[in-house]
């Protein structure tokens, strides 16, 4: 076994607990709009936010740092396409977390201290922090995608699937932000 396909498991393994655990966080937000149940929808983001700090930070750091050394130290160049790719999509989702994601997580925490778990405010902001995420899913699908089938700039069927990945991620999105949720204001409806 070569230094190179260690650091090419726990890159590998270090991306599925990072994908799986967001993918485990959105089939429980899935299942808590489905109640129409927003306690549970704040639980989901809770633990959303819990999750960030403990997994999906560590395991994506992880994810970078090793995918730079496997650059390193494999045949690989910062220069090919597949790599820039999928450093644009981690750039996203860091960026995204870091600008949106946490920021917005603490207004809702501060809302819920104000107002309740089930305050039009809080339900409204939770929908939106999930539609955002589900679209970070689906950009974390694409690198994976990208990761896989290394394209280079002439693999057209790369980018059909790709696009594929991110419009299916974005219809999800819509779909779950423009629900009518639970709650006072749902009530009025």
């Amino acid at each position: 076994m070569t230094r190179y396909e260690v650091l090419l498991f726990l890159h590998i393994a270090a991306a599925i607990v990072w994908l799986g655990g967001a993918m485990v966080v959105q089939l429980f937000a899935f299942r808590a709009e489905r109640a129409d149940d927003p306690l549970a929808m704040h639980r989901v983001a809770s633990d959303a936010e819990w999750l960030a700090m403990r997994l999906f930070v560590p395991s994506s750091l992880v994810v970078l740092v090793l995918g730079i050394l496997l650059v390193l130290d494999g045949p690989w160049g910062f220069d090919q396409l597949w790599i820039v790719l999928g450093l644009a999509g981690y750039a996203f989702s860091f960026f995204l977390g870091i600008l949106f994601l946490s920021p917005e997580s603490g207004r809702i925490g501060r809302l819920i201290e104000a107002h309740g778990p089930t305050h039009e405010s809080v339900t409204s902001r939770i929908a939106r922090i999930t539609a955002v995420s589900r679209v970070e899913l689906a950009v974390l699908f694409a690198v994976v995608l990208d990761m896989t089938l290394k394209p280079t700039g002439d693999d057209a069927w790369f980018y059909v699937l790709a696009a594929a990945i991110l419009l299916a991620g974005a219809a999800v999105a819509l779909q779950g932000y423009r629900r009518p949720r639970g709650g006072p204001a749902a009530d009025l409806a």
